[in-house]
């Protein structure tokens, strides 16, 4: 059952979902499960639901014990209980892979740039899936409903990137829950981390030090100049910096009633697939996880090339599956 996340559930979203948000039938339910072969150099050969892969000549099995959660930050302001039309719902402005080892309770993150370049699935105007096309996977999102068929779609694109990975289960949160979230705990302070900010906001030059409250942290979160190119790479560190200090001012919070008054306040804004017990154990992991912080966050390499309207990445398929395999499968 598809969930809005409500009542007692910690600082989980608030604090991940915050790392990479912050900037993103029927007949559909008969095709969404399609198995359709990427087109990855490197790709790892899978076979299908039994959680093995070969490498590089080498046989992996699934780390049962490591759960994949998809976090997403849409870039839409509309209510996420609400169905749209293809198109008008939004993209996964931030995109996120959490590796949760549940037998040491360690997270791991693997950022995705919006920019990388993979197969999605796509549709008609009825809806319908119709095939895959090389796209920015920002757009797998904008393919479906802003709701469930989109995180679908994105849970699919990821997977596909990842030779097949099976993703365990996903929380998708638009912007505006960046003010209420930020605000809730007196604001973030951060060090402004590259220069060109003060387009944003003229107090965000470079080594400053901003208390962000109100408007400020939606402009800090997803500031990029457009004019430059590969923008989207560089917010990045935007972002990191931003998490390692909404994490250290969380901590100093204790109750449960700061968390369920924000969840509360952003449920329209948050969807997710996750079951309530589910998310209570990966909160209360997030917030025991001192050594959470930046050497946890992976963000994919790869190349950045620029066409003559868009920017791409295209990952580096060998070292992002070396990270998969490190992160979820043991060699058999």
């Amino acid at each position: 059952m598809k969930t809005h996340i409500k009542k007692k559930t910690v600082g989980f979203c608030v604090l991940l979902l915050l790392a990479v948000t912050i900037t993103a039938i029927n007949i559909w339910q008969n095709n969404r499960y399609r198995a359709i072969a990427t087109t990855l150099t490197n790709k790892a050969d899978v076979a299908s639901g039994t959680g093995h892969i070969s490498f590089k000549g080498k046989n992996y099995r699934r780390k049962s014990y490591v759960k994949a959660i998809l976090v997403l930050g849409i870039d839409s302001n509309v209510d996420m209980y609400y169905i749209q039309d293809a198109g008008s719902g939004g993209q996964a402005d931030g995109i996120g892979l959490i590796a949760w080892d549940t037998n040491s309770n360690k997270l791991n993150m693997i950022i995705i740039p919006r920019d990388t370049m993979t197969e999605i699935p796509v549709t008609d105007v009825n809806g319908d899936i119709v095939g895959k096309t090389l796209q920015h996977i920002t757009m797998a999102y904008a393919f479906g409903d802003g709701n469930e068929i989109s995180s679908e779609f994105m849970k699919e694109s990821v997977s596909d990137l990842f030779g097949g990975l099976y993703i365990d289960q996903y929380f998708a949160m638009n912007t505006v829950a960046i003010k209420t979230i930020n605000d809730a705990i007196g604001g973030v302070d951060v060090v402004i981390p590259y220069e060109g900010m003060e387009a944003a906001d003229p107090s965000f030059i470079k080594g400053a030090k901003v208390n962000l409250k109100g408007d400020l942290a939606e402009k800090f979160l997803r500031y990029r100049d457009t004019n430059k190119d590969f923008s989207a790479m560089t917010r990045i560190e935007a972002h990191k910096v931003y998490i390692e200090a909404y994490q250290n001012k969380l901590k100093k919070y204790n109750g449960d009633s700061l968390i369920e008054n924000i969840l509360r306040d952003i449920d329209p804004y948050c969807y997710t697939d996750m079951q309530k017990d589910m998310i209570l154990k990966l909160g209360a992991c997030a917030m025991a996880d001192d050594d959470f912080n930046e050497d946890r966050f992976y963000v994919l390499e790869g190349e950045n090339k620029k066409t003559g309207l868009y920017d791409e990445f295209y990952a580096d398929r060998e070292k992002a599956m070396n990270k998969i395999i490190e992160l979820f499968y043991t060699e058999e």
